[in-house]
């Protein structure tokens, strides 16, 4: 993937794919699903810790963007 999708518009598009399939699958889920096992990369998980996983992630790149900004002078339009 990193090598086929160069362009900015569609790493954004693929991003917003992304994004909509997250959430149209935890929009979906009935009771119970949380807890169901899953496997990832070899290891044993829950639902729920795979949504916990992706709420991680995205916040570690979401503080990178933020101290890349800060570095470059530009302050995040959501802390002025």
């Amino acid at each position: 993937m990193e090598n086929s999708v160069t362009a900015k518009p569609e790493v954004i598009a693929w991003l917003k794919r992304s994004f909509d399939a997250v959430k149209i699958a935890r929009a979906n889920l009935k009771p119970g699903d949380l807890q169901r096992k899953v496997k990832y990369d070899d290891r044993n998980a829950t639902v729920d810790g795979m949504y916990l996983r992706i709420i991680v992630y995205a916040n570690e790149h979401m503080g990178q963007l933020i101290a890349y900004a800060r570095m470059n002078g530009i302050v995040p339009p959501w802390s002025k």
